[in-house]
């Protein structure tokens, strides 16, 4: 017989998740049940809106934000609020329409789930979004790849670049792997940062333009295999 095995997390270490939906006492209910075997993720406040939230606590890593609230804020207004106390969110989806993704994801949000994926995505998705990770699923990055502020018109050629840039290679590693020069992989990467600087995103530094890619779904394309590193 399987046994879920809990790992000793002392408090002051534990990440701290708030919640804000409208049903909050039946999503908290169901989030706390996932979450029942991971110690350091603790939910440790809940309301119906981002200001009740702040005007509660702002002491939370991470917030679950659903995008449609009856106070009729934005979800870019709430991730907006939210990054302004340094508090990451995580958007938390019944399926409504593509745009509201778009705008907590134009704010800064970490990435989406949806209420209907199964438990343990749900939990993956929390985790990691609470230790600073993006959450970029097959439907975000759908959704994004629309999105010209997120995918600007990049060739096969540029859109791998960036992925092996994301991904953490060096201008020379990249060079090496796509056989060409180093002299023109810093040229790509200038284009690829010109691209994004004509939809609005001048000077992206590196972490910028990661983030970028794994918004705009460019390190998930079937061509890109990382190699392996021996």
């Amino acid at each position: 017989m399987s046994q879920n095995h809990q790992v000793s997390v002392d408090a002051r270490d534990a990440r701290r998740v708030g919640v804000v939906d409208d049903q909050r006492e039946f999503t908290v209910s169901a989030l706390r049940s996932y979450l029942n075997a991971y110690p350091d993720i603790v939910i440790v406040a809940a309301a119906e809106s981002v200001t009740e939230l702040l005007s509660v606590t702002n002491d939370v890593d991470l917030v679950v934000l659903d995008l449609l609230l009856g106070d009729g804020s934005t979800p870019y207004d709430n991730v907006s609020a939210l990054q302004e106390q340094g508090i990451e969110s995580l958007l938390f989806t019944s399926g409504e329409e593509a745009e509201l993704v778009r705008m907590g994801a134009r704010a800064g949000a970490r990435g989406m789930v949806k209420k209907s994926d199964p438990p343990e995505i749900v939990v993956a998705a929390i985790r990691a979004a609470a230790y600073g990770e993006s959450v970029v699923s097959t439907d975000l990055a759908m959704v994004l790849d629309a999105d010209p502020d997120f995918a600007p018109t990049l060739s096969p050629r540029l859109q791998r670049v960036l992925a092996l840039y994301a991904s953490g290679e060096s201008e020379k590693d990249i060079a090496e792997i796509m056989e060409l020069s180093p002299h023109t992989v810093k040229a790509y990467l200038v284009k690829v940062r010109s691209a994004y600087a004509a939809v609005g995103h001048e000077n992206m530094s590196r972490s910028e333009l990661t983030r970028a890619a794994r918004l705009g779904g460019f390190a998930r394309r079937p061509w890109y295999r990382p190699r392996w590193r021996l």
